[in-house]
């Protein structure tokens, strides 16, 4: 058994397939340390997966610490370089670039559990200078909470409103920052509405909505940014950007090889026992679809790894057509994107656990969606409000599949008004 990454989905999965004897499992990571995102986060980590709430460090803390218990074997500071799926049931061999220098690996299940990243100020297009001082989450979190480099900012602009935004926000604060504006590009905020005003009037910066950044000045550092909103330009003074949010799977090991990409959500297409295309290749957490809560990420390693077990007990496959699911913007991505119906309500997921779920690009209210194969309605659902990047359950259990074409695509999308 061989599992790619090791934050709280790669984690999860090590540690339930380490309660069956025998199994050789090994677990490859190319930080030298355990944890994944976590190590350099706040807060509310933990609540579904171990039943408490931790901060971003204790919860990574715990999660080594549990799986440095077990059987598995860890390979730190080890960068895996492709994955090769196996032909006609042979094992599939995994290359990595460890301190012992360039090794292969064979392995006959492998779970990607690669995690995701933030989009970059390249990927969102934003013109200007180059100076310094322009940062995702990600890397204001590690510079702050994980000491890694000198922190030199004190008035930051954020660019986003998703969660992380907010957290962002906090981060700051610790370092001694100060937030001098939010930007969002769409009308409605990413988040709910509440916590981010809440934040804003405490913090005392403002939030604009339906604005967007259209330059960043400055030579050696970042020295302001030009914002657009409507038909109005104005410049506000700072010497850092945030980049927040629009989170993207990390993937790049399935490219060139035959597992199947959603075009939705830029990571492998799975069923609902998160098996790919490729027989015995299984992926978990925010490969799937960019960043979830990461207890939810570490329930679904755990599933990963208990789908593992079920083939290994018995390699029978359920009669039936499998379904596909595919996601029709502005909605961003339906996980899983392959449906065997006999297989809903199979005990497989909790109310703890939200899948099949899915996520829209924007902030939607009184919302109505629909499920579509070829001419067939086969499901509709209302929905009071929806909010951009958050995980919605989506009840397959009540979708028609006795009108489903399974040799069509079953379209979920926004009902016409």
């Amino acid at each position: 058994m061989a599992i790619v990454g090791g934050g709280p989905a790669g984690i999860s999965a090590g540690l339930e397939l380490s309660k069956r004897a025998g199994l050789n499992i090994a677990l490859f990571e190319r930080d030298v340390e355990l944890g994944g995102i976590p190590r350099s986060c706040h807060f509310f980590f933990g609540m579904r997966d171990q039943k408490r709430i931790y901060t971003g460090p204790a919860y990574a803390k715990k999660l080594s610490s549990l799986i440095r218990s077990t059987s598995v074997k860890l390979h730190l500071g080890t960068m895996v370089l492709s994955v090769v799926p196996g032909i006609s049931g042979e094992a599939h061999r995994i290359d990595v670039l460890s301190p012992e220098g360039l090794k292969s690996y064979s392995s006959r299940f492998v779970i990607l559990a690669t995690g995701c990243f933030e989009s970059s100020r390249h990927a969102r297009q934003i013109p200007g200078t180059r100076p310094s001082g322009i940062y995702t989450t990600g890397t204001l979190q590690q510079l702050v909470n994980l000491g890694r480099f000198e922190f030199r900012g004190r008035r930051a602009v954020i660019i986003g409103s998703e969660l992380v935004a907010l957290s962002s926000v906090l981060t700051l604060k610790k370092a001694g920052a100060s937030v001098i504006a939010m930007v969002e590009e769409d009308p409605e905020l990413h988040s709910y509405a509440y916590p981010a005003e809440a934040m804003a009037r405490l913090y005392h910066f403002p939030i604009f909505k339906d604005t967007a950044v259209h330059e960043v000045f400055g030579d050696e550092r970042v020295e302001g940014v030009g914002l657009l909103t409507g038909q109005r330009t104005f410049q506000m003074d700072c010497d850092m950007v945030i980049i927040t949010g629009r989170f993207r799977p990390e993937s790049t090991l399935i490219d060139n090889t035959p597992i199947q990409r959603d075009p939705a959500s830029s990571g492998p297409s799975v069923n609902l026992d998160l098996m790919t295309s490729a027989p015995n290749i299984l992926a978990a957490g925010n490969i799937l679809r960019g960043a979830d809560m990461h207890d939810l990420c570490a329930l679904e390693g755990k599933l990963a790894a208990q789908s593992i077990l079920r083939t290994l007990e018995s390699d029978r496959i359920p009669a039936g057509p499998c379904f596909t699911i595919r996601a029709e913007p502005p909605i961003r991505y339906v996980v899983p994107q392959r449906i065997n119906p006999r297989k809903i309500g199979k005990g497989r997921f909790c109310k703890l656990y939200p899948c099949p779920a899915f996520q829209l690009k924007h902030t939607r209210g009184n919302t109505i969606m629909e499920a579509v194969s070829g001419a067939e309605r086969i499901w509709e659902g209302a929905f009071h409000k929806l909010i951009a990047n958050s995980r919605y359950p989506l009840p397959v259990e009540k979708f028609r599949w006795n009108r489903a074409d399974p040799y069509k695509e079953v379209t979920l999308k926004i009902a016409p008004c």
